[in-house]
């Protein structure tokens, strides 16, 4: 009988099977914890898009249009059916009575309603991922999020919680989609993309940190210095992956990150001429925190590449002099050994 009153819900229930087949249903999310704010999300999203016309990308833009366009279609169907119609072209009415028929229809109605709220709770929890994921990539909208916060942050929530400004005035528009709910269609590799948005046990941030410890030998500045000195001198660890011929830092930028290579390599550029290779497990970017120059040059990814950067809390100075004394030993004599490799190169 159940699924003889799904069939009778018009494509309802064939929608709400194809959606969750895509990304399934995070159980974990509150009740409308993303569909309360799908506005501000649509507003942040236009926001950036405007601030950096680089921002969406291509699965951005499919997956925006598929999610809005399923919101559309529950927003705008009539829910109203007529239980007695339905009963009455049921070939098995006579095995059960009607009262007990409306009750059991019901039930599945509100069931696939709930199930239905929970698969676009679910997509917009993913773009939301998706959007502050592209975000943090962005050097122009990083810039404008830490205007607001020095924090990290991990969606819209999280940053309209660091400040009061309404952004709703400034951007607010109205989305239309250009689909149907059941014509869009991903690729394994889309879906795996969007699935890898999902972000990570908190206790993988100490498993970067023990990377970074790990390979101190490749770290000229960590020579001679305790795994526990390291740890306590780094501070907002993170591990990126940027796309090929991606900008990671760019000259004449201000800036306190410190990028180490774990995947891939990069190119450093000043004006149109390379003037340097940067390979897996090399450093870059860590004179500009201590010297407090701006960067040097422009740094670009050759490949796909996988970093873990973090800063230095220099502010820990007094707590712990000698620690730093070591650090700046290292820095003095690892820019030493740049400028003699660079006046060799002259020769």
């Amino acid at each position: 009988m159940q699924e003889y009153i799904k069939s009778k819900l018009d494509n309802f229930y064939q929608i709400i099977e194809y959606h969750q087949g895509i990304l399934g249903i995070n159980d974990t999310l509150g009740n409308n914890e993303y569909l309360s704010i799908k506005d501000k999300i649509f507003n942040i999203l236009n926001l950036f898009s405007v601030m950096d016309p680089q921002f969406e990308t291509k699965l951005m833009k499919k997956f925006l249009n598929d999610t809005v366009c399923l919101i559309e279609h529950f927003y705008n169907i009539d829910m109203k059916y007529n239980a007695k119609q339905i009963y009455d072209e049921y070939d098995n009415k006579d095995e059960i009575k009607f009262e007990d028929f409306e009750k059991e229809f019901k039930k599945v109605l509100k069931d696939e309603k709930l199930r239905a709220v929970k698969v676009m709770n679910t997509k917009l929890y993913y773009l939301d991922l998706y959007i502050w994921n592209e975000a943090m990539r962005s050097q122009i909208l990083t810039k404008f999020i830490k205007n607001f916060t020095t924090s990290n942050v991990f969606g819209t929530r999280d940053f309209l919680s660091h400040t009061n400004k309404n952004f709703n005035s400034i951007c607010q528009f109205k989305i239309n989609s250009t689909c149907k709910p059941l014509e869009v269609e991903y690729s394994k590799n889309e879906i795996g993309e969007l699935k890898s948005l999902e972000p990570k046990e908190e206790i993988e941030c100490e498993d970067i940190v023990q990377k970074l410890v790990d390979s101190k030998k490749n770290i000229r500045f960590f020579k001679d210095m305790r795994d526990e000195d390291i740890k306590h001198i780094v501070k907002d660890v993170k591990f990126i992956r940027y796309k090929p011929h991606e900008v990671i830092i760019s000259l004449y930028d201000e800036g306190d990150d410190i990028f180490f290579i774990v995947e891939g390599s990069c190119r450093a550029i000043i004006g149109a001429n390379i003037v340097g290779e940067i390979k897996q497990n090399q450093i870059f970017g860590e004179f500009a925190p201590i010297t407090k120059e701006k960067r040097s040059a422009t740094v670009r990814a050759n490949t796909k590449v996988k970093v873990i950067s973090f800063k230095l809390a220099l502010e820990l100075y007094e707590e712990d002099p000698y620690v730093f004394t070591q650090l700046y030993k290292n820095v003095i004599g690892e820019l030493v050994q740049k400028i003699n490799a660079k006046n060799l190169n002259k020769l």
